[in-house]
């Protein structure tokens, strides 16, 4: 006998497959009727914390019928094709990693963090390897964000130092942990959720990029009543239809000068009486973020 349609909860994504948590137990969901079929321009209809309808079926699997309106998401552009891949939905936060090795990337921190600021996501800062880290360049790197309020969590997951200041504020949320390839998401992952049973990389010293070891998005229930999402490390974030004004306030600083430039949708790129520019010139503005501000608003989408 199949039972009712109940509410359920996708805790991952293999393919056409999906594992569900409908509050109790976890289940393979298969999607059915429109959810069966592709869609031009997506690269996944169905992703990790995604509210969906299912009906359980008498073998312990489940039909998957309907997705329902997502709070958020969060989403890259993948470029060789120009579709959407929704990496999670209905976060409550958003963890950014980094680390000295392969490198504190910054530039893929400001791409989160717009993508983030255009789904009214929250957002904290991780990061790791600290003992590999020279505290000044850490101070230089991360004051700007600091500075706007973004709370910043110093950490060695590996050696399981400053891991409680972070899981101590995840109770009750779904949070989701990106970061480039190699920074240590699985090593905290893992500590974080002993079920998950991930596999640790290392970071290829020959090129000082790290190897995958999370294929797909995972969602870890935590003792603290949270969910930890774990991620597949990416060398690239595509920002997906995030507008140039979304861009704009994502950096608060730049934002905070645009009333006094002499054209209200004044972009800041070679406007004549632009303040930010002005900012820029007399040190007030720091470079590196500027610099970024201009690559991410060229892809921006209008």
């Amino acid at each position: 006998m199949v039972s009712d349609s109940v509410k359920a909860r996708v805790v991952q994504t293999l393919g056409k497959w999906h594992e569900v948590w409908d509050g109790e137990r976890v289940l393979p969901a298969f999607p059915g009727g429109r959810l069966g079929l592709c869609s031009r321009g997506l690269k996944n209809r169905v992703a990790v914390g995604d509210e969906v309808v299912i009906r359980p079926q008498p073998d312990g699997s489940a039909l998957l019928e309907e997705v329902l309106p997502r709070r958020n998401k969060l989403s890259r552009k993948i470029t060789f094709t120009g579709r959407e891949h929704v990496v999670a939905a209905n976060v409550d936060v958003l963890a950014v990693m980094l680390a000295p090795t392969p490198a504190l990337n910054t530039a893929l921190l400001d791409r989160y963090l717009v993508a983030a600021h255009a789904q009214q996501i929250p957002a904290v800062i991780l990061v790791n390897k600290m003992d590999l880290l020279d505290e000044r360049d850490e101070r230089e790197a991360l004051a700007p964000y600091a500075a706007l309020g973004y709370r910043v969590f110093p950490m060695s997951a590996k050696r399981r130092e400053g891991i409680s200041a972070f899981s101590d504020s995840l109770p009750g949320t779904w949070t989701l942990l990106v970061g480039h390839t190699g920074v240590g998401k699985t090593t905290l992952a893992n500590d974080l959720a002993p079920g998950a049973r991930r596999a640790v990389g290392e970071v290829d010293r020959r090129t000082g990029k790290g190897k995958h070891t999370t294929s797909s998005a995972l969602a870890h229930r935590l003792k603290n009543r949270g969910v930890l999402i774990d991620t597949a490390g990416i060398r690239e974030f595509a920002l997906w239809e995030v507008t140039w004004r979304q861009v704009e306030t994502a950096f608060p600083e730049i934002a905070a000068e645009n009333g006094r430039c002499r054209f209200p949708d004044c972009r800041h790129r070679s406007e004549p009486r632009c303040a930010v520019r002005e900012a820029l010139a007399v040190g007030r503005l720091p470079e590196g973020r500027y610099d970024s501000y201009r690559t991410l608003l060229e892809e921006s989408a209008g």
